[in-house]
């Protein structure tokens, strides 16, 4: 779609812009299957990333990659850019390829029913096209959609090849991702991320929440503890003093 700028509306120009919609007002396609992992993944890794303003964090925003051609698009479930500027992407809430000079350095999709085929297809040749360092894909279903739980790729000479996934005994897998800098975890149709560096599991909003609380109750007990102390030590001076007869 091109929309008339106000210069030309004014006759002074025959200068025409491209207009780039941040969004086609469709929901996810099964968004009650993948509205909850969506979310719970980009708060993740937005909370990881918080400290440092050249990362961005995002999904389901359309992603432009041929100047002049709004048609040309793809909005991947989510996607990690580095060493960009944070504030333009939330002023502009679009990425045209072209204005950040690159790619997004990772792309990862949920399989659904309605779009693991493309996902598999289309999309995975799109992404290496683009130069896409790193493709995963995660299967709540444990691999019904996708015929993995969880599969990453990394681009070689502009073809996508997988990384090595380990199985626990548990039916849980994982692969390293050298871009995030994390591990990636398929736990019983939930999606894990573990930091190595740290040697910690990366919360989610719940979880933290919980930590949260139990801290808080820990901070109070302690106050009733020294309270109920310092009570009685102030009992046991004044009966003293009494048994003295101060």
């Amino acid at each position: 779609m091109v929309v008339k700028n106000a210069a030309l509306s004014a006759g002074t120009s025959t200068k025409t812009e491209v207009f780039y919609p941040e969004t086609d007002d469709m929901p996810l396609p099964d968004g009650f299957y993948q509205h909850s992992h969506f979310w719970e993944i980009i708060s993740i890794l937005n909370y990881f990333f918080r400290l440092r303003d050249d990362v961005v964090v995002a999904g389901d925003i359309f992603i432009y990659y041929v100047e002049g051609d709004p048609r040309l698009r793809v909005a991947p479930d989510c996607f990690v850019v580095f060493g960009v500027s944070r504030e333009s992407f939330e002023r502009n809430n679009t990425y045209l390829v072209w204005d950040v000079g690159k790619a997004p350095d990772f792309v990862f999709e949920i399989g659904s029913p309605s779009t693991a085929s493309n996902d598999l297809g289309d999309k995975r040749e799109l992404y290496a096209s683009l130069g896409i360092g790193e493709y995963w894909r995660f299967d709540p279903s444990g691999g019904d959609h996708y015929g993995e739980p969880l599969v990453g790729e990394t681009l070689v000479d502009g073809e996508y090849r997988e990384l090595e996934m380990v199985r626990g005994v548990d039916g849980s897998v994982r692969g390293h991702s050298a871009t995030l800098g994390l591990e990636l975890h398929w736990e019983e149709g939930r999606l894990r991320f573990y930091d190595p560096v740290e040697g910690r599991w990366l919360e989610n909003m719940d979880e933290t929440g919980m930590r949260a609380e139990t801290a808080e109750a820990q901070a109070e007990s302690e106050r009733v503890a020294r309270v109920s102390a310092e009570e009685r030590m102030a009992e046991m001076e004044a009966e003293i003093r009494r048994l003295r007869g101060e």
